[in-house]
């Protein structure tokens, strides 16, 4: 640690600190919610509303423009009441999704949910930059990153575990048994049909009360207006007074990061979300294996965003982000000849590799890449550009969902494909960053280096 950063801790806004710190736990319990609501979760609507998660991209996409719309608020609310909202809204609407057999009644409640749950993503790199201060944030994006990441991890880990043992209870068998039975849900029914929904059912009610803390929590958040806008500031009114408010929210910087951010989630949206059905239909990787590959790859993500501080300092933000992005690209056109690589053990740890780097390297300059966000507009712009991000995302999503359900994996050669147009996308997007940011903006987050860099 420099002397700038144990200056910068010494002293730190003792209210500030006190609302990183409340946020950091309020994360870690998302953490283990999103734990559940990734893995288990899905599994249970897989069985209970088949129709919402064969249309998943379009919900998450509907998800992703209401996340937009409620994150805008909190440059009138505040942190502090958005957090209190949430906690209900994820508990009461999950807790529904448990209660009826209702279809169109659990989409609605996931997608009230979901949205809810999404929300928090977007709360941090706001109270980051406002609370965290400059010297240690990178550190902090890292930390808050980490935390929710391990909290996920083990309880995606737990979670499963926890459906099978509340399903052998209920059902009389041993754990044993239970496992063996769950690998092959399509042919459950009657009583052990009942008893394995029963189980998720009972384990999306804990998280629901799990979430409750995040509420208390959130009470003892304290904020003002200074933190979230600035104080006194009208309300744009003339269409002189419109049109640069419009300016500071949409020109060449943000709409350049908004390019860079759509590339990057096209491509990784071609590809993330069906790593276990390439891994396992178009290479045939057993079950299993499979498992361990994506344990690695969720390690690597762990693993790389300790680097965020170090790429930060050494290289700038905009290289390292290019640079990360950069580098993925070889790795994606080396998994989309996969079946050039052999069989058996070999096969695995080919791929095993390539997927632990690509994550690694995908998810190194993540934390950076947050921050950045949140500098290239002023503050009482930051709420409304998060949600200009938001509804790019959905539109990415709609269009990932229905090029892949009606083009792109129509056939299974389609998921070594993506691999090929990711690659793409993210080379262009790599290339476009650095020639319209690296010059001006490489050293944002270095006061310094930037004033040094501008004469």
């Amino acid at each position: 640690m420099t002397a700038q950063e144990k200056a910068a801790i010494k002293n730190w806004n003792p209210r500030y600190r006190r609302n990183v710190y409340l946020y950091l736990w309020i994360y870690g319990i998302l953490g283990a919610v999103t734990g559940i609501t990734n893995d288990a979760a899905l599994s249970y609507f897989d069985i209970v509303a088949p129709g919402l998660i064969s249309g998943l991209n379009i919900f998450n996409a509907i998800t992703a423009l209401l996340m937009s719309l409620m994150i805008v608020w909190v440059h009138e609310l505040g942190y502090r009441k958005i957090l209190l909202i949430l906690p209900p809204l994820t508990s009461i609407f999950l807790a529904l999704t448990t209660i009826t057999t209702n279809q169109i009644i659990i989409m609605f409640a996931y997608i009230i949910s979901w949205t809810a749950i999404g929300v928090y993503d977007l709360m941090y790199p706001l109270m980051w930059t406002s609370y965290v201060p400059k010297e240690i944030r990178t550190k902090m994006f890292t930390v808050v990153m980490v935390v929710n990441l391990v909290a996920q991890t083990i309880l995606t880990f737990i979670g499963g575990k926890a459906v099978v043992y509340f399903f052998s209870k209920m059902q009389g068998i041993s754990y044993d048994i239970a496992s063996n039975l769950s690998a092959h849900t399509a042919q459950l029914s009657g009583s052990y049909l009942a008893n394995y929904t029963n189980a998720f059912r009972i384990v999306l009610i804990l998280t629901a009360l799990v979430n409750v803390v995040a509420f208390v929590l959130a009470i003892f958040i304290k904020d003002e207006p200074k933190d979230y806008r600035t104080v006194g500031m009208k309300k744009p009114q003339t269409p002189e007074e419109k049109k640069k408010a419009f300016e500071a929210l949409i020109n060449k910087r943000t709409i350049m990061w908004i390019l860079y951010i759509a590339g990057i989630q096209l491509g990784a949206r071609l590809v993330v979300p069906y790593i276990p059905i390439y891994l396992n239909d178009y290479l045939h990787i057993p079950r299993g294996i499979t498992s361990t590959i994506n344990t690695f790859q969720t390690a690597a993500m762990f693993i790389g965003y300790f680097f965020a501080p170090f790429l930060a300092k050494k290289l700038g933000a905009i290289v390292s982000i290019a640079a990360g992005t950069l580098t993925c690209a070889p790795l994606m056109f080396l998994m989309a000849n996969g079946r050039h690589f052999g069989t058996g053990i070999t096969l695995f740890v080919i791929v095993g590799v390539l997927l632990f780097l690509r994550s690694g390297l995908a998810n190194a300059t993540m934390p950076i890449q947050q921050e950045v966000q949140m500098i290239i507009v002023d503050k009482d712009m930051r709420p409304a550009f998060t949600a200009v991000v938001q509804i790019a995302y959905a539109v990415i999503g709609i269009i990932d969902g229905l090029f892949t359900a009606f083009y792109l994996l129509k056939t299974p050669a389609g998921y070594a494909n993506a691999y090929y147009i990711a690659t793409a996308l993210y080379v262009v997007v790599s290339i476009l960053l650095i020639a319209m940011f690296a010059k001006q903006y490489n050293w944002i987050l270095d006061e310094k280096k930037s004033k040094s860099n501008e004469k």
